[in-house]
């Protein structure tokens, strides 16, 4: 029912926000990643009108179509809200038709209790895929979305393909890696390449991923302590058609 609700909000952009015929578009999928305990529910106005109610962390809308070459609000609200007064937060886009994007929330709505509070943004990554480039591969967009992880490097130690991510911040999106269709172990690594923080199994070929582009995000925080007890750092994986985040197990 949830991920029902979620889509037919989306899908409704058109008829809610644009009366008049809109002929060129893009694709966009909007991903919840906000760690924040005050933004675990959210609700999505585009301009006026409610698109999403109650969109849950850790989830993921579909990609659809999206009005291009026109300025429209998107505003964050608490869950169960009315109207966009007094959003939390409130953002502009102008979209490039013809172009896929993936949007992702990350960060902290309230600070108060955080380390470091960093700032609730929406990032935004223009080279979006659907699927991958090669029918035996899957394509992968890594996502840095914890707030309180340091500049890692991505390391797979399986099949011995090595550093596959170099010194990634938060917020950086790493552009597609081409992947074979195989069973991984992914090792972050601080930026030294030195110091393991977590380990990881990332079995694409188990999950039947072939030919697929999924989204992997870095997710939570490592020190939940630190951070009014919120949810442990984790990687998390978004496919295309959307709904509830996939994690990936931890490795010893």
């Amino acid at each position: 029912m949830k991920a029902n609700k979620l889509y037919s909000g989306l899908i409704a952009i058109f008829f809610l926000a644009f009366a008049a015929p809109v002929f060129s578009q893009a694709r966009v999928q909007v991903i919840h990643n906000s760690a924040d305990e005050a933004a675990e529910y959210v609700d999505v106005w585009l301009n006026d009108n409610l698109i999403i109610d109650n969109f849950q962390f850790r989830t993921a809308s579909p990609f659809i179509d999206a009005p291009a070459g026109v300025d429209f609000d998107v505003t964050i609200q608490p869950a169960n809200s009315t109207d966009t007064t007094n959003g939390l937060a409130r953002f502009t886009y102008n979209l490039t038709s013809g172009t896929t994007y993936v949007l992702v929330a990350n960060g902290i709505v309230l600070p108060e209790g955080y380390n470091p509070p960093t700032p609730f943004n929406i990032d935004v990554y223009d080279m979006g895929r659907e699927m991958a480039m090669e029918e035996t591969n899957t394509d992968v967009l890594v996502v840095h979305g914890s707030t309180d992880a340091p500049v890692v490097d991505v390391v797979e130690v399986g099949v011995g393909a090595g550093t596959i991510i170099d010194n990634m911040a938060y917020s950086d999106f790493a552009g597609y890696l081409e992947l074979p269709t195989a069973d991984y172990y992914l090792e972050i690594r601080d930026e030294t390449g030195a110091v393991t923080v977590a380990s990881y199994s990332a079995p694409l070929a188990t999950f039947g991923l072939d030919g697929q582009s999924i989204a992997v995000i870095a997710s939570g925080f490592l020190n939940p302590q630190n951070n009014n007890g919120g949810p442990a750092f984790g990687l998390f994986v978004a496919l295309t058609s959307g709904g509830e985040l996939i994690e990936l197990g931890p490795t010893t």
